[in-house]
């Protein structure tokens, strides 16, 4: 990306958070009782408090007589905090216990019209359906025609669940199948219908929390299209209804509601499999179809105007939550439809997949999907240990390490570069967790053994440390950036410490930790590297440590006075050396 790109894109940034700015303070002062601009308060129509609580001028009396107090001028006289608290219990706590309550009465009606024998089955159902009906229009009405937003998305909520579960009722209670003779088809058909209609007017009346009920009913309606026992009807529905939420994101970016559905289309994935046996062809491309779903959402939401810092961890979220869930079961189901085919093969698609996204949202977005670039690198790690042995997992592992830190800097990608650090965190860990024991130790008659491992490791980091030089980075959610080679120089240096003391004991461990230590102190000097000098001194102090705590009473006289004898001759060339380099001005060059 160019410096004008970057400037375009960082203006582009502080204008979308300066017009939330202007909205968040203009809500806070509809709360603080001022009078905010026109454009701003129709905006922010749902936060202020008259909204919901003025009584129209239909309803509110001889409003000109001069003592005549409305209850918005009395709520304006009251402290802020009183105001707030006295909003919540009187619209959400009152109006969620109150929709609570009203559909434990329907409940009561309906179980006393049975036991006197006035509705049967049917009339339940058609009674239940009209009440809810009635509910969700009414609550539309209020929050449209007469702007009592929360309080009617709340009642229209409350009347899709009671219209949703009386349809539900025909087929999902034994009974009222038995009485009624009511097809399952024709269910979820009504539904079906019954959750589009409310989706589509919810993205009419820009009401989020209505549509994320109605999609949260029509994945329940998925998991009743298991009783169908047709392997088609509930995976079909699921990408449509996933198809559906995408298409809303392109109109209305509710990146909250995306990554809100991510977990039900999986799960229910996981449950069609579990009931029907799918066959595993079907299933994996079920799986991919949601999976590509889901990523064309990420994309659609990305390419919104939305900007804000909330909107984009949502959307990173939704990547990463895609992507980890995608990975995990088309891996198993991969595993059982080729069963000659390596481990990880899945798990590696998945990754190739991100890479592909990252790089188109940075072509043509021009954004980086932080999620996509570092989530591809780590899930093409896991392939790698998956479908390999312990050496040639490391073998791979440092190779991919290589290729994505020389990419994510050659193309300043710097999720790519992340992911990179976190493969080196992962094979520094498989270094001393799984090499360490179950590679073999040295050997002539084996060049794949545990020395070798990490005599790779070893070169690989020296040589990252030495060619990032004073590089730096910058993690997200860190103000401050980060040095990049010093790690990684002190990483090989731990593992060339830890190698010899895997392959060593005793006193020639000592010895060879002691010439060690004064190979990098010599080096440091001749370099004139402050790290190189630092590691050194580090490691001359790790085995004057073990010779005098553990040599002096582990080890046999002779073995004991080797080690003291060779550590008091290197620590005083050592000493010697710092002596020569520092000359005639000593504080200075220590300095530099």
């Amino acid at each position: 990306m160019s410096d004008e790109d970057d400037l375009r894109a960082e203006v582009r940034d502080l204008r979308a958070e300066v017009d939330a700015l202007h909205t968040r303070i203009a809500a806070l002062e509809s709360e603080l009782n001022t009078d905010p601009p026109p454009s701003i308060e129709a905006e922010t129509a749902g936060t202020v408090v008259g909204s919901d609580t003025a009584t129209p001028e239909s309803e509110s009396g001889d409003g000109s007589e001069p003592g005549t107090e409305t209850r918005e001028t009395a709520a304006g006289n009251a402290p802020a905090d009183e105001r707030n608290w006295e909003r919540n219990i009187g619209m959400k706590w009152l109006g969620g216990v109150g929709s609570l309550a009203l559909v434990v009465g329907v409940v009561f009606f309906i179980r006393m019209a049975i036991e006197a024998g006035y509705l049967g089955p049917l009339g339940r159902v058609l009674t239940g359906t009209a009440g809810g009906l009635i509910l969700l229009a009414g609550g539309r009405y209020a929050a449209e025609a007469q702007g009592y937003s929360r309080w009617g998305r709340l009642v229209a909520g409350t009347g899709l669940a009671i219209a949703y579960f009386s349809v539900y009722a025909a087929y999902g209670f034994e009974s009222y199948r038995a009485a009624i003779g009511a097809p399952l088809w024709a269910v979820l058909l009504v539904l079906t219908a019954l959750v589009a209609a409310t989706a589509a007017l919810s993205v009419r009346d820009h009401a989020p929390a209505v549509a994320g009920e109605a999609f949260l009913l029509g994945y329940v309606t998925a998991y009743v299209g298991l009783d169908a026992g047709s392997f088609v009807v509930s995976p079909a529905y699921v990408v449509l209804l996933t198809a559906g939420l995408v298409t809303i994101a392109a109109v209305r970016p509710w990146s909250r509601l995306v990554l809100g559905s991510v977990l039900p289309a999986y799960v229910l994935h996981v449950a069609w499999t579990n009931r029907l046996e799918p066959p595993d062809t079907v299933a994996a491309v079920v799986l991919a179809a949601t999976f590509a779903v889901y990523a064309a959402g990420v994309y659609v939401l990305r390419a919104s105007d939305r900007t804000d810092r909330w909107h984009r961890r949502l959307v990173e979220a939704t990547t990463a939550s895609n992507a980890v869930f995608a990975a995990i079961l088309l891996e198993s189901v991969v595993r059982r439809l080729l069963p000659t085919a390596p481990d990880g093969v899945a798990v590696g698609a998945v990754g190739l997949a991100l890479g592909g996204i990252y790089a188109v949202t940075e072509s043509r977005l021009r954004q980086q999907n932080s999620a996509a670039g570092v989530l591809a690198v780590v899930l093409l790690a896991i392939s790698v240990i998956l479908a390999a042995d312990p050496f040639a997992e490391t073998v791979g592992l440092l190779v991919l390490l290589c290729g994505a830190l020389a990419l994510g800097t050659s193309r300043d990608a710097g999720a790519v570069r992340i992911g990179g650090h976190l493969v080196a965190v992962g094979t520094v860990a498989k270094l001393l967790a799984v090499d360490a024991t179950r590679l073999p130790a040295f050997s002539l008659a084996t060049v794949t053994g545990r020395p070798a491992a990490y005599l790779l490791g070893i070169a690989v980091f020296y040589v990252l440390g030495r060619w990032f030089g004073g590089a730096s980075t910058t993690v997200p959610g860190i103000d401050r950036e980060l040095p990049v080679a010093a790690p990684y120089a002190w990483t090989a240096t731990g593992l060339a410490v830890v190698l010899l003391g895997l392959e060593l004991s005793g006193a020639s461990l000592s010895v060879a930790w002691a010439v060690l230590g004064l190979a990098f102190v010599g080096v440091g000097l001749a370099l004139d590297d402050r790290g190189r000098r630092l590691q050194g001194v580090v490691v001359l102090g790790l085995v004057t440590t073990k010779v005098f705590l553990y040599d002096t009473r582990g080890l046999d006289t002779l073995a004991r006075t080797l080690s003291f004898l060779v550590l008091g001759g290197i620590l005083l060339v050592a000493s010697y050396a710092y002596a020569r380099w520092q000359g005639e001005k000593p504080l200075q060059r220590l300095s530099g």
